[in-house]
């Protein structure tokens, strides 16, 4: 055989098996709720957790019921995050097996006051719950009260002020709210937060193969303390001592 005929052979050789392990490596569209700081510690820490697996994290910011639709659909390849327990009524969405974050839902009550209150008001209440959050909703329905959905937290702090409402349901995540600085102390807190959640990457069920791996490469940020000192930046541009909800009772 001709020697340029061998060399040939071997650089088409070499071609394709780069092209093969390029192949391999890909680009996921993960839907993000829009206005949510902790969305953004979240982003980070799966982007992370997508290269060390050769692959890329790419958000797109839609509201969060529209967010459920479409990693539902397959519109997108998955959605940020999710709480536990949502397959059976959404089948299509295959959860990553590895705590993402943790948060819980505090109740901001449309009254001022230094301190935090220890109960609820008495009678029929409503309240302001952002729409597509299901822990929100959830908390809403075990409390008896009615909810009144909104598209953005800007939305619930328009109703606490205006007195269409008698509270709102504010989920924070891994210490970050979605309200900070002066609106925070505009607010009454109660006490004893209503419940506690974990959350959880969800992955269209197209994408299954991955959930495992993700899962490993998640364990390994928490393991080596890279989680945390990414949580930690975000805790920082989101509170400060002078601005926190007060947690003191009366």
């Amino acid at each position: 055989m001709p020697r340029t005929m061998i060399v040939t052979l071997l650089l088409l050789g070499v071609a394709t098996l780069g092209g093969a392990g390029m192949s391999h490596a890909r680009t996921y569209d993960i839907a993000v709720i829009e206005d949510i700081p902790a969305t953004r510690a979240a982003v980070e820490l799966l982007q992370e957790a997508y290269r060390v697996n050769g692959h890329e994290l790419r958000p797109q910011l839609v509201p969060s019921q529209r967010a459920l639709f479409m990693a539902e659909n397959g519109l997108v390849d998955g959605d940020l995050f999710r709480i536990e327990g949502i397959t059976a009524e959404h089948p299509n969405l295959v959860p990553v097996p590895y705590p993402l974050m943790q948060g819980h839902v505090i109740a901001l009550l449309a009254r001022t006051g230094n301190e935090c209150a220890e109960q609820l008001p008495t009678g029929p209440l409503v309240a302001a719950v952002r729409r597509g959050v299901i822990i929100e909703k959830r908390a809403a329905l075990s409390l008896g009260v009615t909810p009144v959905y909104t598209g953005s937290y800007t939305q619930i702090e328009m109703l606490l002020d205006s007195g269409r409402v008698d509270l709102a349901l504010i989920s924070e995540i891994e210490g970050i709210s979605p309200l900070t600085g002066h609106n925070l102390n505009k607010y009454q807190k109660l006490c004893n937060t209503i419940t506690h959640f974990t959350l959880f990457h969800y992955l269209h069920r197209r994408h299954a193969e991955l959930a495992n791996t993700l899962a490993d490469a998640l364990e390994q940020l928490d393991t080596s303390g890279e989680k945390q000192e990414i949580l930690n930046t975000f805790r920082l541009k989101n509170t400060s001592p002078e601005n926190a909800l007060s947690n003191k009772r009366p």
